[in-house]
């Protein structure tokens, strides 16, 4: 299970590193993403868990999300494709769940 473990720089300020072992098991090699804010440390270890203790798909270590060669997607276009992703991976809802979930009918 990934998680987040509070340094201070050398400067005082802190960094929040998320950590875990590839594919939860004890032998799997440790990995660290290192973020300067707590709450994007905790959105990449949901993240890291929703994957199964791995990096996320798209990921680039200390970069973040890159896609090499397609263009740039809007950002409303980008949280839909994320959503509905992480909607997928959700174990422990019911089918009527997931639909509702995954409805195109919800406005913001």
């Amino acid at each position: 299970m990934a998680y987040v473990r509070t340094n201070e720089r050398l400067s005082g300020d802190p960094s929040y590193t998320v950590m875990w072992r590839t594919g939860g098991s004890r032998t799997g090699q440790t990995q660290r993403e290192t973020f300067d804010d707590e709450g994007a440390a905790k959105r990449f270890r949901d993240l890291v868990n929703g994957h199964g203790q791995q990096w996320p798909p798209e990921w680039v270590k200390g970069e973040g999300f890159v896609k090499q060669g397609e263009p740039e997607m809007p950002d409303s276009e980008k949280f839909s494709v994320y959503a509905h992703a992480y909607v997928g991976l959700l174990t422990d809802i019911s089918e009527h769940t997931r639909t509702n979930y995954t409805s195109s009918s919800i406005t913001t």
